[in-house]
């Protein structure tokens, strides 16, 4: 009997992922679909499969001047914001994980207090911050505000990484010659890599995928990412929902591609941050 509990409750539970993975996958799929069909087929039909195989829409993207600048813009500002959190996070989790100093720990919790905080509440003094620097609509002032939203997380996920390789590993490359610099580039790096891809996948999916901060900040057309250009193609009285859906699929394509390249990288960073904690 309990044997066919066990085996029902497998079936449940099974059955219930696959349709919570369908139910989260069919947008996508619908989207994908309608790439490859006009909008008077659109809005027509329901279909399940497209009617052929077309990449007019697809062509389309690259005739329309906005959306290769928009294209750009996403990765410029995306990859810059990468490399400066990966920088910054990686030195200060050294410092606050591997030394002992005054107000280390203050610190440390002044980082973490700050994943606390809601964007939407400093939007007015950041925008008033970025007029007084002059940075207001320029590609630099929002690498530097994704950086500095990205920081505190990026920090407590670090630290917590680097306080488990364990100090007798820290001791004995400091007894063989290892200076400070060479301790961090050589040791602490490459055993903290797990923790340094899973910081740079959410700064991936976070700034990649944001709307709001890139519409308030970057009104100039030519400055727009590819969200927020996006936006704009749903005209008052016509929207190319062919065209539409071709770009958001070319908007997935780096996320789907980077997941897949890194899929194992996330896991065992996951895996092992949870063993840790």
């Amino acid at each position: 009997m309990s044997k066919l509990k066990r085996r029902g409750y497998l079936v449940i539970k099974n059955s219930f992922l696959v349709l919570v993975v369908l139910t989260s996958l069919f947008p996508i799929y619908w989207t994908l679909v309608n790439s490859f069909r006009t909008n008077t087929q659109i809005l027509s039909v329901f279909r399940l499969f497209p009617e052929q195989v077309g990449f007019e829409n697809y062509d389309k993207i690259f005739r329309v001047d906005v959306l290769p600048t928009a294209f750009m813009n996403s990765v410029v500002i995306t990859g810059t914001t990468m490399a400066l959190t990966a920088l910054l996070t990686m030195m200060a989790a050294y410092a606050l994980s591997c030394y002992r100093f005054k107000l280390g720990g203050w610190i440390y919790s002044l980082f973490a207090a700050g994943i606390f905080i809601p964007s939407a509440t400093t939007m007015g003094m950041i925008y008033k911050l970025l007029q007084s620097m002059q940075l207001l609509g320029k590609r630099s002032g929002i690498v530097l505000l994704y950086t500095a939203g990205r920081i505190p997380l990026s920090i407590f996920l670090l630290v917590a990484f680097m306080k488990a390789i364990p100090d007798s590993v820290k001791e004995a490359a400091v007894i063989d010659g290892c200076s400070p610099w060479k301790l961090f580039t050589k040791i602490i790096c490459p055993l903290s890599q797990n923790g340094l891809i899973i910081v740079l996948i959410l700064t991936f999916i976070n700034v990649w995928n944001d709307y709001i901060w890139s519409m308030i900040l970057l009104p100039s057309a030519s400055r727009r990412t590819l969200t927020v250009a996006l936006a704009f193609f749903k005209g008052e009285y016509f929207t190319d929902y062919g065209l539409l859906s071709a770009c958001v699929i070319v908007g997935l394509l780096p996320i789907v591609t980077v997941y897949l390249i890194m899929s194992d990288k996330i896991i065992n960073g996951m895996a092992a941050g949870a063993v840790k904690g």
